[in-house]
């Protein structure tokens, strides 16, 4: 059974290579026929793989820092959504300021379909309370109900039992809800992993409201984006259960891209649920 954890009442109450080449022999490397057999034919099987046709679809920019941000949505050639995501400039790190920030980030309408009605991009300088959230980070909302109902939600704290949680069959295993539900967000739910961790560069997130999973969040320390040492991908734990019909995702990315200078935050390996 899920216990509450606290920790992030206090929270949003208070709101928030170069590379140098150089030749120093003449002498040719030996390199055993062997090897150069099983290179060659790896790089004829790579280049035998079919390149899947993507087109990406974006919403209105909007400053932030130095720099912009906007939502995309990706497309196969089939219609199907591949990915969905935010993509800000590297200058969108600088000149931020000391106080807390956030976009509402509207979708392209090929984002028909998907779970994600649109995406909160904020920034918090100062963290917010918690075991180690205490840290500049960004919050990435993907909602899943519209503009209008996210900033209908007023803040509540439980008074003994919660009685707005979604059914137990819909919890994703080995998360906590917190005790709170935060204006114009709702109740946030944590990995156990993260809550009884000593520290943070990473983490997903779920949230709910009104007895119903309302948004997937990412959550990313400014410090491990300006690393760009990320992981290939990051797995989401699932739902025990979808209650409505949509593309979800099974796990999500954080990108750079050293040409453009920018970075990508998706959710990705999309499927479709035809909901309870």
């Amino acid at each position: 059974m899920m216990k509450k954890s606290s920790f992030h009442v206090t929270l949003q109450i208070a709101l928030f290579s170069f590379i140098i080449i150089s030749f120093t022999s003449c002498e040719q490397e030996n390199i055993p026929t062997q090897d150069l057999e099983i290179n060659t034919s790896n790089l004829k099987a790579e280049r035998s793989k079919p390149v899947e046709k993507v087109n990406d679809f974006y919403g209105s920019a909007q400053p932030i820092g130095n720099g912009v941000a906007r939502s995309y949505v990706s497309i196969n050639h089939e219609g199907e959504p591949v990915s969905i995501g935010v993509l800000f400039s590297e200058k969108a790190l600088e000149n931020l300021g000391n106080e807390a920030l956030n976009l509402t980030l509207e979708l392209h309408s090929k984002a028909r379909g998907l779970i994600v009605n649109h995406i909160d991009f904020g920034y918090n300088p100062m963290g917010h309370p918690g075991p180690v959230f205490m840290q500049e980070h960004f919050d990435i909302h993907f909602y899943w109900i519209s503009v209008e109902e996210k900033l209908s939600i007023p803040f509540m704290v439980d008074d003994g039992e919660a009685l707005d949680l979604p059914h137990s069959s819909t919890w994703p295993s080995n998360y906590e809800y917190e005790p709170a539900t935060i204006p114009e967000m709702g109740r946030h739910w944590i990995s156990e992993e993260q809550i009884h961790s000593d520290t943070f560069d990473e983490t997903f997130i779920y949230g709910s409201y009104n007895s119903q999973f309302t948004f997937y969040e990412p959550m990313i320390t400014t410090e491990y984006l300006q690393a760009k040492d990320f992981e290939d991908s990051y797995v989401i734990t699932p739902l025990g259960a979808y209650e409505k019909p949509g593309y979800y995702s099974n796990s999500y990315k954080i990108m750079y891209d050293e040409v453009k200078k920018q970075y990508r935050v998706e959710l990705t390996d999309m499927f479709w649920e035809d909901g309870l």
